[in-house]
């Protein structure tokens, strides 16, 4: 019996076995923690989606694509990530369940807010929460845990910045070693592809704030600097479209000319109604040789427009490239042509046009054809002010040179998509430093 008594034989085992009691206790209290864990990273998944997409839509305003309000939308998106407000669990794309397990609720909340963090602004902050049952932490005295977290996106407006170059459903891409200078206006696409913007080679020298709907691809130097998955700029001039279905049809025969007569002679000749003989176009003609030729005015273009030779084409005008027109531009042309400062007169535009004649302030082309519109080869172009070709693809390539600003006001390039190749100089030095062109585009980022 004294040997029983004093024989240690199992008393580690027995101690071990008491001391993992409560080791079990904390791993378990440990594995619950860390459910909670997962928990508030789907919450911050949760809050930053509906920040992001609720600032989203109270930056676009009239302009989105989308209907309801910041709040909607910042509890669609929190819907869409499992977290929602009893009873509200309808939104498009939802991931709400109808109804919780027993003890567990959630709660979304979408506000406005004037500051945050002691900087002004406008911000959309998401608070999203989960409030649910405790299991092990009840032996602590805590029965209910509440899991959150916080966002807030800032709505940054480059009201100061606003694109000088807006590409409509196309990409803007720059390729080889153009000279872009967009440091008073910036560039935006309206393009939700992955190639919004896209760089090919990083030989260019790029100044200004670059922004899409979409994403960025090529050069990552360019592509990090770039506001992307932005709300889309709504089009400027899209009453220009309609006026011009108006004059022309809605299908016309291509290349159309609209009703109205060919000019006569060898030379470009301005619209004006006064008289007969001048309300034409431009049908299909051929400029060649070394001569001047002026501009003021308005001139409609049909067919191709073909220049050959060294003719210096220059002036205050707007060229009208009626649907289905082209130019063919071979030789070394110089070709300088300056938006009208002010509206161009009632006499200088077909009745169809006349009540959208504000819009043409400052254009100095409008191009309602389809055709893809080159400029470059040899030629000395020099385009001040606004160029509209909402269905074209416009490519600057070799030497050509776009100014935006004459110092008073600033143009803008829109066509359906923009690319610079080769040595091709956008300046919008010429634009004063707060620019003040139609609708610019506001950005969001995520602060917290």
């Amino acid at each position: 019996m004294r040997n029983v008594l004093r024989c240690r034989r199992g008393s580690a085992a027995f101690a071990t076995v008491v001391a993992m009691i409560p080791m079990i206790g904390v791993l378990a209290l440990g594995g619950e923690a860390g459910s909670w864990y997962v928990t508030q990273q789907r919450a911050q998944n949760a809050a930053d989606a509906a920040a992001y997409s609720g600032a989203l839509q109270q930056a676009c305003g009239s302009s989105c694509t989308t209907t309801g309000t910041f709040i909607t939308r910042g509890k669609q998106f929190a819907a869409q990530n499992t977290f929602c407000n009893s009873g509200d669990t309808n939104y498009v794309g939802s991931k709400c369940a109808t109804s919780l397990p027993n003890g567990i609720s959630q709660n979304v909340q979408i506000a406005l807010l004037n500051s945050w963090g002691g900087t002004a602004g406008t911000y959309v902050q998401a608070t999203v929460s989960q409030t649910q049952p405790t299991y092990l932490a009840k032996m602590v005295g805590t029965s209910t845990v509440t899991i959150g977290a916080i966002a807030v996106a800032k709505i940054n407006s480059l009201a100061a910045n606003p694109p000088c170059v807006l590409a409509l459903s196309g990409s803007l891409s720059f390729q080889g070693s153009p000279n872009i200078n967009a440091q008073n206006c910036g560039m935006f696409s309206d393009s939700t592809a992955k190639n919004a913007i896209d760089f090919t080679g990083g030989g260019m020298t790029l100044t200004g704030p670059l922004s899409a709907a979409g994403g960025c691809t090529g050069s990552t130097t360019f592509c990090n600097k770039a506001f992307l998955y932005q709300q889309p700029v709504k089009n400027p001039y899209t009453a220009l479209d309609g006026a011009l279905t108006t004059l022309c049809g809605a299908n016309p025969s291509l290349p159309a000319t609209c009703g109205l007569t060919t000019c006569s002679g060898s030379s470009l000749v301005a619209y004006n109604s006064a008289n007969a003989s001048t309300k034409c176009t431009n049908n299909n003609l051929h400029i060649t040789g070394n001569t001047a030729i002026p501009l003021s005015g308005v001139y409609f273009i049909s067919g191709t427009l073909k220049i050959t030779g060294t003719p210096t084409i220059s002036g205050t005008a707007t060229f009208i490239l009626l649907p289905g027109a082209t130019i063919d531009n071979k030789g070394n042309a110089v070709i300088n042509i300056t938006g009208p400062s002010t509206v161009p007169s009632a006499s200088s535009l077909p009745a169809a046009l006349q009540a959208s004649a504000s819009l043409f302030q400052y254009m100095s082309m409008y191009d309602a054809s389809a055709a893809a519109v080159r400029f470059g080869g040899n030629s000395n172009i020099n385009l001040t002010g606004t160029i509209y070709a909402p269905n074209a693809t416009v490519t600057f390539q070799g030497n050509p040179t776009i100014s935006m600003g004459n110092g008073t006001s600033c143009g803008q390039l829109i066509a359906a998509s923009v690319a610079f190749n080769g040595n091709a100089t956008l300046d919008s030095s010429g634009c004063p430093s707060q620019v003040q062109t139609k609708n610019p585009p506001q950005y969001v980022q995520l602060v917290q």
